[in-house]
């Protein structure tokens, strides 16, 4: 699949707002939750641009998204469980209990303590959604195989389809309330844009860049002054833009030190993303203890937990997620080696 070297970067961005958000939202403050609209959309595009292929089988598109996400994850969630096994002082809603590890470890929504449908590490909640995408993936490539429009319209009615029942059951349960969360129809928004794209559609430079940070103080100003507006509305749109902007600035990447800098923090923005609440925690709870009169929500405060998650996020994305993605895949190959049939025959792949 083409890596383009701005969705690199705005990866990076994101993340980086993720941290701020994650440090501001305990003291009320209310910036950056448009950043998993950003992750929601983009992934779509992803998506779209991976399904391009037509060599690409359902069985590798499972093992590619499985080996992308699953072992870091749980990994991270494994650790809440021991340390709120150890610590439970620590934590404010999440206690040590097999039911729960095991419901977030094969992303099954349900209710913690505080009524919240989030699992034992919180920001998975994002990756419940993420699953269920890459679930209507699968099913829709199974059954469309190499018509690719045909898999993005099933993929979009899927999404749709679920969303629009859940609405209708008007339960209370978890599950349900996961699916009728609108916020699941971003991913078919990332489908416009790719399409667009891959139509030739760009935005000229000199509209681009102040257009990505148009539509990105935008979104900001939205939940301040709009909260109640649906997440698709307010936020989902204006990241098709945002998206759009960033894709159009493309050439203008250049070789320097920043830039390599800004596309390893891309590349590791998954790690940022699932170890940040480890290091935003510590530093709020912990930090005060030995550093009296330390706020990690003072201009400092936030500036070194940005600059500390990123660097721990770089390193677990160095020494641990992509030794774990290499051991899984090697582990997911022996056993299909294993299990082959005695033949000739090539394995199966999408028609």
């Amino acid at each position: 699949m083409r890596r383009l070297n701005s969705i690199r970067i705005l990866r990076a961005v994101t993340a980086t707002t993720v941290v701020v958000h994650h440090v501001l939202i305990q003291d009320g403050q209310v910036f950056g939750q448009f950043r998993v609209d950003v992750f929601f959309v983009l992934s779509g595009f992803v998506i779209a641009l991976a399904l391009e292929a037509s060599t690409v089988s359902v069985r590798d598109f499972v093992v590619s998204r499985v080996v992308r996400i699953v072992p870091l994850y749980w990994l991270a969630t494994l650790l809440v469980f021991f340390g709120a096994l150890l610590r439970p002082d620590l934590f404010n809603s999440t206690t040590a209990n097999i039911p729960g590890l095991l419901k977030s470890l094969f992303f099954i929504p349900y209710r913690k303590e505080s009524g919240h449908v989030f699992p034992m590490l919180f920001v998975g909640w994002t990756l419940n959604y993420e699953m269920l995408f890459y679930a209507a993936s699968a099913l829709a490539l199974w059954w469309f195989r190499r018509r690719l429009p045909l898999v993005l319209a099933a993929i979009t009615l899927l999404l749709a389809g679920l969303f629009f029942v859940a609405n209708l059951v008007h339960s209370d349960q978890a599950f349900v309330a996961v699916l009728a969360y609108d916020r699941m129809l971003e991913f078919p928004l990332g489908f416009a844009v790719w399409y667009v794209w891959k139509k030739g559609v760009r935005i000229p430079v000199a509209l681009a860049a102040p257009g990505a940070v148009g539509m990105y103080l935008l979104m900001t100003w939205i939940e301040q002054a709009w909260p109640a507006v649906s997440p698709l509305v307010g936020n989902g749109l204006p990241t098709c833009l945002l998206l759009l902007s960033t894709l159009s600035l493309e050439s203008l990447v250049t070789e320097s030190a920043l830039t390599r800098g800004l596309l390893y923090l891309g590349d590791a923005s998954y790690a940022i993303y699932l170890s940040h609440p480890f290091i935003v925690e510590g530093m709020r709870k912990l930090v005060p203890r030995v550093a009296h009169g330390f706020d990690v929500r003072s201009p400092a405060g936030v500036t070194l937990a940005i600059v500390v998650a990123a660097t721990f996020g770089c390193a677990v994305y160095r020494y641990i997620d992509k030794p774990l993605q290499r051991a899984m895949r090697r582990l997911i190959n022996v056993k299909r080696l294993v299990n082959a049939p005695a033949s000739n025959e090539a394995p199966y792949r999408a028609r």
